[in-house]
C-alpha cells in the first residue's frame, strides 16, 4: 500500500465489503466515519443522498464521505466533503476519484 494513508471511511467500507458484495453487488455504498449511511443504485443517487443528509443536518460540514462501488474489484470510488456556499446552497468538494 505504500505511504498513502487509509481513511476511516475506507477501512469501514473494506470491513463491510464482503457482506455488501453478497447483498448489493453493483450498487454504491455511502460511508461517513465508521457508519454506512446507505446503499444506492447509482453514484449520482449516492451523491444526492449525501447532499440531502447534509442539508438535513445528518452530516457535519466538511466531514469526509466515501461513495464506493460495491464490487470485488472497485472501479469507482469518490471521496467528498459537503459544505454550504453563500445563500445556503449545498455543494461537495470532490477530494479524490479512482476509476
Amino acid at each position: 500500500m505504500g505511504m498513502q494513508s487509509v481513511s476511516e471511511e475506507q477501512r469501514t467500507f473494506e470491513a463491510m465489503r464482503p457482506d455488501l458484495v453478497r447483498k448489493h453487488p453493483g450498487r454504491f455504498a455511502v460511508v461517513c466515519a465508521s457508519r454506512l449511511l446507505g446503499v444506492y443504485q447509482s453514484v449520482d443517487d449516492a451523491l444526492l443522498a449525501c447532499s440531502r443528509a447534509f442539508d438535513a443536518g445528518g452530516l457535519p460540514e466538511g466531514a469526509p464521505v466515501l461513495v464506493s462501488e460495491i464490487a470485488d474489484q472497485v472501479s469507482v470510488r469518490v471521496t467528498a466533503r459537503p459544505y454550504t456556499r453563500g445563500g445556503g446552497v449545498v455543494a461537495a468538494e470532490i477530494v479524490a476519484r479512482d476509476i
